[in-house]
């Protein structure tokens, strides 16, 4: 039997051995990372992902799985700006738990059969102040949409329009299997208002809870304190 409860890799698809053989490898190569570290996680990594991404390792957050960068980010814009959360609909319901519990003011965004509808975000933009955009852009979750290419340099330049910060949620990107993958709205915008996320739990293991932020410089170090924090 197949479930569909969550989005989660079946138990036969975790290779133990080769993350047994990872892990003891760190471990035997620097000591240090069995010691306390900074709070925007293991340097390496971030250096990894920095080059992957195209920015400086200061700028990427190194979390305990996607959803606890989720909260740091959050509860960052809902405090620098007030307003409504702009979040397609329907979309992951963790990140609306999330929002709920932070007494967020959260407003859904329509769909069509490809995805968030540029047209519609323009109106809700127009509408009242924004905090921020939360959005899924490729595979979206739970509808598996993926949004084009010229809707995403629509959002991109909407967002940039007004001044709203954008978070990019993208755990499915690297699940791909046929066709090329259209650029992140990161990649589009340059990383000044886009904020992207993503985590190894589709990739390598849910188990093993790392996630990765990828900020303009002046959130990324906010972020870094409040993991420090937390």
């Amino acid at each position: 039997m197949i479930s569909f409860a969550r989005g989660a890799p079946a138990p036969e698809c975790l290779d133990a051995e080769l993350l047994a053989d990872c892990a003891r490898s760190a471990i035997e190569g620097d000591a240090s990372v069995l010691a306390y570290g900074p709070g925007g996680g293991y340097a390496p990594l971030r250096a990894w992902l920095g080059t992957r991404h195209g920015v400086e390792p200061a700028r990427v957050i190194v979390t305990n799985g996607g959803l606890q960068g989720f909260v740091f980010y959050a509860e960052e814009l809902l405090a620098e700006r007030s307003g409504r959360v702009l979040v397609e609909a329907p979309t992951y319901d963790r990140p609306l738990k999330i929002l709920a519990r932070l007494g967020a003011d959260v407003r859904p965004l329509a769909m069509d059969g490809e995805g968030l509808d540029p047209d519609t975000l323009e109106r809700e933009l127009a509408a009242g102040k924004t905090s921020f955009l939360y959005t899924i852009p490729t595979f979206q979750n739970p509808s598996g949409r993926t949004l084009s290419t010229e809707r995403r340099r629509r959002v991109v330049e909407l967002a940039a329009a007004q001044g709203v910060p954008v978070l990019e949620d993208d755990p499915y990107g690297l699940v791909r299997y046929e066709g090329s993958p259209p650029p992140s709205l990161h990649e589009l915008e340059g990383g000044e208002l886009v904020t992207y996320a993503s985590s190894f739990s589709k990739t390598v293991a849910p188990g093993v809870r790392v996630g990765w932020f990828v900020a303009p410089a002046g959130l990324a170090s906010r972020l870094e304190a409040r993991a420090v924090w937390n």
